[in-house]
């Protein structure tokens, strides 16, 4: 298993709040069960990447030209 680990520059981390402290993990075995996912080195905080992505519509607190996207994972 080769596992290439990237940082995210100016990312918080969900676990322990800190800066600079997540990286991007990605997998290249193509028969792996997760082939991204993001990890913090401080607290050990993982999360996978979302598989699948949809538009929200517009509400009252966003104008016809925002973009909203909600990630289900």
């Amino acid at each position: 298993m080769t596992v290439r680990r990237m940082f995210i520059a100016g990312a918080k981390c969900p676990g322990c709040g800190l800066e600079d402290k997540l990286q991007i993990c990605t997998d290249n075995d193509p028969a792996a069960e997760r082939a991204e996912w993001v990890e913090c080195v401080r607290c050990g905080y993982t999360d996978v990447r979302p598989s699948e992505v949809t538009m929200k519509e517009p509400d009252e607190h966003h104008d016809e030209d925002t973009g909203v996207v909600r990630f289900k994972p």
